[in-house]
Parts: structure tokens; C-alpha cells; sequence
């Protein structure tokens, strides 16, 4: 399964086994008929990004069934798509931060450390940075670092591994 199409199924659980209906049309008609438009825009969606030679997409859906909120997470699922699922986007220069969104500034970085029980404050999380101890921003809008999610859980899990070998060395 494609990242973007599991931040889908994320979002609308019960796609999880319509996911497979664009291969057999009269289950594509069928799971069409059970959800509103909103999801079937969704739905078309994921069937594009599981198989984009097979399923065409219609971006007319987005314009006729989407706003706000809903538009704003199908462009970030297609540029994470063509990102990260397919690599035809290999050095992006077009980003869509808003709050709520799959990157992390570097003070929602230290917060998410001190969350998962690392004593890190924007100062200190700023000085291992600049020591090179912490990854390189995924994305940097305007001179402000981002990180995504993915990079950030990486990191606190390697902390978190780190200070608990710490631990036991000293216990030795």
C-alpha cells in the first residue's frame, strides 16, 4: 500500500477493503454507491495512487466535491505521492505547511522529544542541531527548518535508545 493511499485509509477505515474494487467494475460501482461524495472523491483517489496505469483520476472531483480542510489534504496526499511513493518529485521546491500537517517546526520538534519523555527545549534542540547531531530539516520554507513526522519519531526513537543504553552503562 502507497503511503498516501494509507493516510486514506487512515481517515475513511472501511476503504480498507474497497481498495481493491477498480479491478472488477461492478465492485467499483458498488463501493461508489456506499459512501458520499466526499469519500468517492477519496476513494478514486487511492485507486489512482495503488495503480496510476490502470485508474485515471479526474481532478474535476476535487474542485466539484472538496473545500477546505478536505481540498487541502487531497494536494498534500498527491504531492506526498509523487514525493515519496513514486520519486518523480525528487527535489521539491513546492511545500503546503499548515498547522496540522506532516512536518514539525524545530519548537514542535523539542515539544514532541519532551512528549515522549527526552528533556529537550527549542535551546537545546537548536545547539545538537547545530553540533550536527540532529537530522537535516526536510524542508526549509522562508529560512524556517521543518521536519517531517517520520524524521522526528526516527529521532526520539534513537534517543530514546541512546539514553537507555546510557543508563545501563552506568548502572555497570
Amino acid at each position: 500500500m502507497k503511503n498516501a493511499t494509507r493516510r486514506i485509509v487512515e481517515k475513511f477505515p472501511k476503504f480498507e477493503d474497497k481498495l481493491h474494487a477498480y479491478e472488477n467494475m461492478l465492485m467499483v460501482d458498488e463501493a461508489l454507491k456506499e459512501v458520499d461524495d466526499v469519500q468517492a472523491t477519496f476513494l478514486q483517489l487511492a485507486w489512482f495512487f495503488e495503480d496510476p496505469e490502470k485508474e485515471s483520476f479526474d481532478l474535476g472531483l476535487l474542485y466539484r466535491h472538496l473545500d477546505n480542510d478536505w481540498l487541502e489534504f487531497a494536494l498534500e496526499l498527491m504531492t506526498e505521492y509523487f514525493r515519496k511513493d513514486t520519486y518523480l518529485i525528487q527535489k521539491p521546491t513546492y511545500s503546503l505547511i499548515r498547522e496540522g500537517s506532516h512536518y514539525k517546526s524545530m519548537s514542535q520538534f523539542a515539544d514532541y522529544l519532551s512528549e515522549q519523555g527526552l528533556r529537550y527545549d527549542r535551546q537545546k534542540l537548536n545547539l545538537y542541531f547545530e553540533r550536527g547531531k540532529v537530522p537535516h530539516p526536510d524542508l526549509v520554507v522562508g529560512g524556517v527548518k521543518y521536519w517531517s513526522d517520520e524524521t522526528v519519531q526516527t529521532y526520539a526513537e534513537q534517543e530514546i535508545n541512546r539514553m537507555g543504553f546510557i543508563g545501563q552503562e552506568a548502572k555497570k
